[in-house]
């Protein structure tokens, strides 16, 4: 019985510290995987000399319309040439020149993930984030789900993060302050 108890106190203890550890690892693979992905888009643009973008998806095999500015479900990586249209095209299997469709990555539901805006994010030939509607920079803000609905919160416990874009095409990560909400 005195086993069962110290036992029973024990797992009582380490429980909500294991849920919580879980709940910063959610955090952080959405991170890096955003971060890992930007990164690979800048290289596939300068490596392929083509303009290479990232969207919202739903569904991993279309862009969202919208002007949601969640990435929350997931996001493609495509490749393809400007011609006449130009950069910041949405993913299409019918585009002229034809889109090459590189990565489609899933979002994490266990996870908010929002975008400064819902516009789509491209890099040139030569690896530089190209503007779209004057924007040259983007941020993105991750944190933990707290409930269905929820925007997330960034806590002591489970702080959010930021994964940020600048004008030259390098990422940084920097922690969220606590309280902060996890929308741009």
């Amino acid at each position: 019985m005195i086993t069962i108890a110290v036992l029973a106190i024990l797992l009582a203890v380490a429980v909500p510290s294991l849920r919580t550890a879980m709940r910063r690892g959610y955090v952080s693979n959405t991170t890096n995987a955003l971060a890992g992905d930007l990164t690979y888009a800048r290289a596939e643009a300068a490596g392929r000399h083509k303009y290479v973008s990232i969207c919202r998806s739903s569904d991993a095999a279309t862009c969202a319309g919208g002007t949601s500015k969640s990435y929350a479900t997931g996001w493609l990586i495509y490749a393809y040439d400007g011609g006449s249209t130009g950069p910041n095209q949405a993913y299409s299997t019918t585009a002229t020149p034809a889109h090459a469709l590189l990565r489609a990555s899933k979002g994490d539901s266990r996870t908010t993930l929002a975008a400064t805006d819902e516009k789509v994010l491209t890099f040139n030939q030569s690896g530089l984030p190209v503007a779209n509607s004057g924007r040259t920079a983007e941020s993105f803000r991750v944190c933990v789900l707290n409930k269905a609905g929820d925007g997330g919160e960034s806590t002591v416990e489970i702080p959010g993060r930021t994964v940020s874009l600048n004008a030259s095409g390098g990422v940084s990560i920097a922690e969220l302050a606590p309280a902060t909400a996890c929308t741009l």
